[in-house]
């Protein structure tokens, strides 16, 4: 009799116990959606597609049905931006070049790859001053060349002297951002840089520079559009929303194709010949095909060359970065 006093109290608590949990589950709520939501805002080389969706307020538009406050912040610099995104003050990261997305992974920063934003290797090219002492990647050797390290440009240079057997020891490498390195390749405080449109065309036409090699061949020209991995986490629609105004951003730009050279010129400073001038070398496909072997291809790359560490797993890395769960399906 006891003891089936006890298997019945013992069957009473389980019932109550699952019932709670039960009941506690399906009471759960998802998580309150911000009240604000911050993006990174890049308006060069040519980043039609940006330039378009703040001059139309797209994402304004779009995320204030909600209540949502939508914020550009203009940070061109990548290394900022991966801080930014760190720190938490950014959510989104539109045209942030492949080669700092993939040492930001593996040094630790908690990110996603949702998107491409472009590609453009006919728009990066190596320039040299034009005294006649550099006409092939060779004549590199013992000279100075400014650029920013950890970035798509800096693999640039690396493959570049790979193929004549040379490597960044052979030279003297300065870090400096792309405008500080136009400015000292024009003054004469180095011999030669590797230069994004529409810095290119704009340094080429001073006379001061001419072209030695483009990307073509040696690196894609890649951008990206990265999330914070928490705010993809608990904010999945609003990634796939940020991703479905992205994509009509590109898509009026293609239907109002004179009309997104004007809001561009303007913004850029630039002549809107320029401008058209340099549209045919940029994709701005959103798709994320052929993105992971790219990715694992300069990771691997990278990593040969001791940028990343040597017991980082490359393709765990890449698996984990890339998430295309958000593009838009239509």
């Amino acid at each position: 009799m006891f003891r089936s006093k006890l298997l019945l109290i013992f069957l009473l608590c389980t019932t109550l116990l699952i019932g709670c949990a039960t009941q506690s589950s399906s009471n759960q709520t998802p998580p309150d959606k911000p009240k604000e939501i911050n993006a990174s805002y890049v308006s060069r080389p040519i980043n039609i597609p940006s330039v378009v969706a703040k001059e139309k307020k797209m994402f304004e538009e779009e995320f204030a049905k909600d209540g949502i406050e939508f914020k550009w912040h203009d940070i061109p610099a990548p290394s900022n931006q991966l801080e930014a995104l760190a720190s938490k003050s950014l959510d989104f990261s539109n045209s942030l070049n492949y080669v700092s997305v993939i040492l930001a992974k593996a040094s630790g920063n908690d990110i996603k790859v949702i998107s491409s934003y472009s590609r453009f290797p006919k728009g990066i090219s190596l320039v040299v001053t034009p005294n006649g002492s550099i006409s092939t990647i060779a004549d590199l050797k013992g000279k100075k060349i400014a650029l920013q390290k950890g970035t798509m440009l800096h693999e640039m240079l690396i493959r570049a002297l790979a193929e004549v057997n040379l490597t960044t020891q052979d030279l003297e490498l300065v870090n400096m951002d792309s405008n500080a390195a136009a400015t000292a390749i024009a003054t004469g405080q180095v011999d030669a840089t590797i230069l994004p449109e529409p810095l290119l065309s704009k340094t080429i036409a001073t006379g001061k520079v001419k072209k030695l090699r483009t990307a073509e061949g040696l690196i894609s020209g890649l951008t990206v559009i990265a999330v914070r991995s928490e705010f993809a986490q608990t904010q999945p629609e609003l990634v796939k929303r940020f991703l479905k105004v992205h994509k009509a951003s590109v898509d009026w730009s293609k239907t109002n194709l004179e009309e997104a050279f004007s809001i561009t010129a303007t913004q850029n400073q630039l002549d809107i010949k320029g401008v058209k001038n340099l549209y045919p070398a940029f994709n701005f496909d959103i798709s994320l095909n052929d993105v992971k072997s790219d990715l694992q291809e300069s990771a691997s790359f990278l990593q040969k060359e001791g940028m990343i560490r040597p017991d980082v797993d490359i393709n765990k890395l890449v698996e984990d970065l890339v998430d295309p769960s958000y593009l838009p399906t239509t």
